[in-house]
């Protein structure tokens, strides 16, 4: 009996240690795979990224201790995107510059998400990502909106490198869903 009161005491001990959680800070460096094009041959882009999520963080590994436990950002997100959808449009011949330039894309970050409901232990995470992206030519704009979503669980914390793994996979995903737009392609062709 004496036994068993032991086991139970570690175990509950351990439980709660599992619960709870210490804040984590991701680096978010998004990157995307694009297959070489020349519909920007001889033409400049600029890109810019900007980041409207409220209140800068990405939510919480959830747990007893839910309101120390947040995801935030640990790097410029909006020169990681900037630097993603450059890499991107130079795939299509694009060449990219600082200043004025042909074509000028903005990626609005609107959502992104790493966040779990539970607030007893960290079984299930609930993660997403979404972007409008905004294409100027010649004073003609195309607006795109690019999103993804992904569900996990988990039976432990997960650690900040699989937290940032997710996160960025997720990015990734999102602004790749801009490059294999055939709208945004038609767009570009049409009025350059």
């Amino acid at each position: 009996m004496k036994k068993l009161k032991v086991f139970l005491l570690a175990g509950c001990a351990a439980l709660l240690a599992a619960c709870a959680h210490s804040p984590v800070q991701v680096v978010v460096q998004p990157q995307v795979q694009v297959a070489p094009d020349n519909i920007g041959a001889g033409y400049t882009v600029t890109t810019r990224g900007v980041n409207q999520l409220a209140g800068g963080g990405l939510g919480s590994l959830g747990g007893i201790y839910a309101d120390s436990s947040n995801v935030t950002l640990a790097n410029n997100i909006e020169d990681s995107m900037a630097q993603a959808l450059s890499q991107g449009f130079e795939s299509w011949s694009f060449r990219s510059v600082g200043g004025p330039a042909d074509v000028q894309v903005v990626a609005n970050l609107t959502a992104l998400s790493y966040d779990s409901p539970n607030t007893l232990y960290t079984t299930k995470v609930d993660s997403g990502a979404s972007i409008q992206l905004q294409v100027s030519v010649k004073g003609a704009v195309f607006y795109g909106n690019y999103s993804t979503s992904g569900k996990d669980r988990n039976l432990i914390k997960p650690s900040r490198e699989e937290v940032e793994a997710t996160v960025n996979r997720l990015l990734s995903a999102t602004l790749q869903r801009a490059f294999e737009d055939e709208k945004l392609k038609s767009f570009l062709r049409q009025h350059l």
